[in-house]
């Protein structure tokens, strides 16, 4: 395009103070709406935590916070957004409660998700400022592609993005563990190639030498995150591209998140016109408290059908049509989460949202996979529409009775969640589920455990 934006993608800004105080007591609503969704009842004892708006619940007394959340000084930017526990109010709120037989959808459908509507309003050009960066990514030269076509291996490249928070680093270590597993043999590695961690906190780790990693920086200073993280993402893959994605041999890729636990490889879904992603029921461009938004973003005037119900992962698409979306991903990343009217409709999935605007921009389009990942405790058999699962995403609280039923949004008298375990890693190997509980929580307690208990110098 060239230039500044026009319209209301184009240099957005807070005004004054009192922008920003719009900003952060909207965003507090939007935090004590979305707990019912993710994981379980003990997200509101993570409020002590230094820092974590991730986690805006109403604070317990300090003898009831884990004691090893207490003091851990942990960030709440080292978290991944969204992924949150709902609460159990009791009767102040009974409505917040997640019923043991629900799924999520039914839980968000009967008004628990409470992203909440916003009204569509056009904000003045005064009040506006250019907040992006350059981030046409580089496309191969010919010598680049004549590399990778002579190498074109018709596998896709596994990227991981992460920083080097220790609750991130202990899930890349288990995630990465479980890759080469499944990778190394032939009867479950489908179409898996090499693999490569994004580092995006802009210096090596200790785990370079463990995990492949490529290291970039994070976003440039003048462009703020507001404690949003995943902010950081197109960023990554933006110069990943930039300067590494010529050295792969793969023609595509799998872009992915620490807390996936690969179960077999996946074919090679995606191909040079059409990429492949996993769907979720939240985004959904033709909910009328969405679509105003949408439009608002949609410069092409791309029909409705157009904005596919995905975020960036699990997403596999060719390196081409990747540096077609990223450079649309991330400026409307950055312009929405600075505009208090998505920021409130969107919450902790805008990144997800600006994913779909700017596939749909640039003309990307998706075949849906919901075979593509397992969710427990939601998800309880291996099979999805008749179709075997490929990841356990285990992004929610796990808690179970004794007989092996799920009780989610109630403390279980099982209970794992990966957020009990942010400022350091599992120091042990953890304890199973009940023998009764599906399929799915034990093969994904195993995974963890063999991480736990095969990787060297763990912790």
């Amino acid at each position: 395009r060239g230039g500044a934006w026009a319209g209301p993608m184009a240099r957005v800004r807070w005004r004054s103070a009192g922008y920003l105080a719009v900003f952060i007591v909207s965003a507090l609503a939007t935090y004590n709406s979305l707990q019912t969704l993710h994981g379980h009842a003990r997200a509101g004892r993570h409020l002590e935590v230094e820092h974590f708006h991730h986690h805006h619940h109403t604070p317990t007394p300090a003898a009831s916070t884990p004691g090893h959340l207490r003091g851990s000084g942990a960030r709440v930017a080292d978290l991944e957004p969204f992924h949150r526990p709902p609460r159990d109010d009791g009767e102040k709120n009974p409505a917040a409660r997640i019923d043991a037989g629900d799924d999520v959808e039914t839980a968000v459908r009967r008004g628990e998700f409470g992203l909440g509507a916003s009204s569509f309003t056009t904000r003045s050009k005064e009040s506006e400022r250019t907040d992006r960066i350059d981030a046409k990514p580089q496309l191969a030269t010919k010598k680049d592609e004549k590399k990778r076509d002579e190498k074109g291996n018709g596998k896709y490249h596994v990227l991981l993005t992460a920083n080097d928070a220790v609750y991130v680093r202990w899930q890349s270590r288990i995630m990465y563990h479980q890759y080469k597993k499944i990778a190394s043999d032939p009867a479950l590695a489908g179409a898996m190639g090499g693999f490569t961690r994004i580092l995006h906190s802009g210096k090596p780790d200790d785990l370079m030498d463990e995990i492949p990693t490529v290291v970039v920086d994070p976003l440039p200073e003048g462009i703020k995150d507001h404690g949003y993280v995943v902010l950081h993402r197109p960023y990554a893959f933006k110069q990943w591209l930039d300067t590494h994605a010529a050295d792969i041999e793969e023609e595509y890729v799998l872009m992915t998140e620490p807390d996936h636990l690969y179960l077999r490889g996946m074919p090679l879904f995606a191909t040079p016109t059409r990429a492949a992603a996993f769907p979720f029921f939240y985004i959904d461009p033709k909910k009328p408290e969405f679509t105003p938004i949408v439009q608002k973003y949609n410069e092409v005037e791309a029909p409705i059908d157009a904005f596919a119900p995905i975020g960036n992962s699990p997403v596999m698409i060719s390196v081409e049509s990747l540096s077609r979306v990223v450079p649309m991903w991330h400026d409307l990343a950055v312009a929405m989460k600075q505009d208090p009217e998505a920021d409130k409709a969107f919450g902790w999935v805008i990144e997800m949202w600006a994913y779909s605007i700017a596939s749909a921009q640039v003309g990307v389009t998706y075949e849906l996979h919901p075979e593509m990942m397992l969710q427990p405790p939601w998800d309880d058999s291996f099979q999805v529409k008749g179709k075997v699962a490929y990841i356990i995403h285990y992004t929610y609280g796990q808690d179970f009775a004794k007989s092996g039923v799920a009780t989610p949004g109630k403390i279980g008298e099982w209970h794992f969640d990966k957020r009990d375990f942010t400022g350091f890693p599992p120091k042990e190997k953890i304890p199973m589920p009940p023998k009764d509980a599906h399929e799915v929580i034990q093969k994904m307690m195993t995974i963890i455990n063999e991480g736990i208990t095969e990787l060297p110098h763990w912790p």
